[in-house]
């Protein structure tokens, strides 16, 4: 009578069994994973800087009603936010025409949202080349499965072919597993970065209204 063996199921044994050009993919796979998390992490951070500074508006508005000039300016530069340096280039530009001004701030502004959307293609491309390197991995490993099987004489056995493809369909499955979450990750941050590019602009066009009355 026949024993059946039982194999225990290790995601991590079938990834890291497919030998030496699986095993590149699957570093490069996990190389992308560590690159997204760490683009997450630093555009979050900085994202949180972008919050609404209203106290900044009231500060820098009590101080121009005062007519100084130089204490709105000092404000602004104790202040880290995107509107606080846009603010700070229209403050330099105090008695120029509006145009001079309005010219300062939306350069400024181009600059801060520039510095905001820094890295994303990173991200991005991190979420459509992982599943598509897990892809690559596969197809090498069924390659080099299918020459392995052509290379036995005699019947086949279904558990050699079986081996063969679930170790090659490893790659796809840690580049999936990446690359699913760097896309939600992407699409969380260009949310918050809309959300933060309206926030700025809202700002700015508070203070021309501020300048304008003043």
């Amino acid at each position: 009578m026949k024993t059946k063996t039982t194999q225990v199921f290790s995601l991590w044994d079938i990834m890291t069994s497919g030998g030496l050009a699986s095993n590149i993919v699957m570093a490069l796979i996990f190389l992308l994973g560590l690159i997204a998390v760490y683009i997450f992490i630093e555009r979050l951070l900085l994202y949180r800087k972008c919050k609404k500074k209203s106290l900044l508006l009231e500060q820098i508005t009590a101080a121009l009603h005062q007519g100084n000039v130089a204490e709105a300016q000092r404000i602004c530069s104790q202040d880290s936010s995107p509107q606080a340096r846009i603010i700070e280039k229209a403050l330099l530009r105090i008695g120029r025409p509006m145009s001079d001004i309005n010219s300062a701030m939306q350069a400024q502004g181009q600059q801060e949202v520039a510095t905001l959307e820094a890295n994303l293609p990173i991200l991005a491309t991190c979420a459509g080349a992982a599943p598509m390197l897990g892809f690559l991995g596969t197809v090498i490993g069924m390659i080099m499965a299918f020459f392995e099987i052509s290379n036995v004489t005699g019947n086949i056995s279904p558990k050699l072919l079986a081996e063969g493809i679930y170790t090659a369909m490893g790659t796809t499955a840690a580049g999936l597993a990446v690359g699913i979450p760097a896309y939600i990750l992407y699409n969380l941050l260009v949310g918050m970065l809309d959300k933060k590019i309206a926030v700025i602009q809202e700002d700015s066009n508070i203070f021309q209204d501020v300048i304008n009355k003043a």
